[in-house]
């Protein structure tokens, strides 16, 4: 990921980001929102939400 130019980071970036928001909202449907899987998959996604921020 290093060697991409920014539009092709900022796009794999915004994949990854939709794709753990649709889990953590189904994690959080099922299990509950303090459930262990819905919050370690927010904090992931926190991680990338803040390395596309910085890009």
């Amino acid at each position: 990921m290093l060697s991409m130019p920014i539009s092709d980071k900022k796009g794999t970036l915004l994949l990854i980001i939709k794709s753990l928001r649709k889990e953590m909202i189904q994690a959080g449907l099922k299990e509950g929102l303090a459930s262990e899987k819905t919050i370690a998959i927010s904090q992931q996604l926190d991680e990338y939400i803040a390395k596309y921020q910085v890009i």
